[in-house]
């Protein structure tokens, strides 16, 4: 009896043993989704990350990735990953106004800028993104069924025309002017101009036929939609800036093999953010120099110019504060440790 209780019990541990390498030399494809073209700096920053993780997984972790709405539109992206249909989906969240009001928060007027008027400067995509990453804790119950691995915020907006730059808001009264979600089309409003939701890929059209006016915008976007001849100036403002989240589903989350989940963690996060933010924020150098180059005006204002669009701005602010409280989010408080973090930010 004790030779056959020592045999059940070695081929137990065997089976174990067994079952545990199995689980190691797992190959895992993970599906990835996004609605922005392959020419853009997020698909080959994921193309890269892909290969990262196949190289430190020998091979064993690989992800498919389907560019330009391929598996479902913009407004999709981020239920397809939290329905499992993809595993890991990058979206925005201005498309999905009202589902995310403690991130929307972030999205307020000149959030991620330090000083006012003339001594107004915003962050660095990299910087905001390693912030907002860095208190995506607070944001993570309003992405139910999806872990967040980061958050990238856009280099901040400003306005784009099809026709000569505006100097103050008074310029913007009348204007059809494309937005990327509430809050942006709250400071369109604010500043006298009447907002459109356009999608990007119609935003070239709609401004070469005049159904809009121009659109908040950013210089990266423009170029990666190839706006050149579309768009005749700028009013550069930086603000606000929109939010984009790369999310992986929850349940696919935890069902990875432990060392690939690892894999998953180190190459994620804050540092990830900062390191996406910094391409972001070279695709916003490049964005300027691409429209530059057809003599697109770019228009500097002044301190006092851009105070008054600042000063409108401001009742925005308190609007979306207390909207998002009355539904029992901590809104002023997450945007007092916002604030505190930009202004702390080197």
């Amino acid at each position: 009896m004790k030779r056959g209780m020592i045999g059940t019990l070695l081929g137990a541990a065997l089976a174990v043993s067994l079952a545990s390498v199995g689980a190691m030399a797992q190959t895992v494809e993970l599906k990835v989704s996004h609605y922005l073209p392959p020419n853009h700096q997020m698909h080959k920053q994921l193309e890269a990350w892909s290969a990262e993780l196949a190289q430190r997984s020998n091979g064993r972790l690989k992800l498919a990735i389907f560019p330009a709405a391929q598996m479902g539109p913009m407004p999709r992206q981020y239920d397809l990953a939290r329905t499992g249909v993809a595993d890991i989906a990058f979206f925005l969240h201005g498309a999905l106004p009202g589902r995310f009001p403690l991130t929307e928060i972030s999205h307020l007027p000149y959030a991620f800028n330090r000083g006012e008027g003339a001594a107004a400067k915003a962050l660095s995509t990299a910087e905001a993104s390693g912030i907002l990453t860095e208190l995506s804790d607070k944001l993570a119950a309003e992405h139910e069924g999806t872990k967040p691995l980061y958050f990238i915020a856009t280099p901040t907006l400003s306005l784009f025309f099809n026709r000569p730059a505006v100097r103050s808001p008074a310029g913007m009264r009348g204007l059809r002017m494309r937005h990327n979600g509430p809050v942006a089309s709250a400071i369109l409003e604010a500043w006298g101009a009447t907002p459109a939701a356009v999608p990007p890929a119609e935003l070239s059209d709609s401004l070469a036929k005049g159904t809009i006016a121009g659109m908040f915008f950013n210089y990266e976007a423009a170029k990666s939609f190839q706006m050149a001849e579309s768009v005749k100036s700028v009013t550069q403002l930086d603000a606000a800036a929109g939010t984009f989240a790369l999310v992986m589903n929850a349940e696919k989350y935890k069902s990875l093999p432990d060392d690939l989940r690892k894999l998953i963690d180190e190459t994620t996060g804050p540092a990830a953010a900062r390191e996406v933010g910094a391409i972001y924020d070279q695709a916003e150098d490049d964005g300027r120099k691409y429209l530059q180059a057809v003599n697109v005006e770019i228009l500097e204002l002044t301190g006092p110019e851009r105070a008054a669009f600042e000063e409108l701005a401001k009742p925005v602010t308190a609007s979306f504060i207390a909207r998002a409280e009355a539904k029992g989010a901590k809104a002023k408080q997450f945007y007092d440790e916002l604030r505190a973090a930009v202004s702390g930010a080197k």
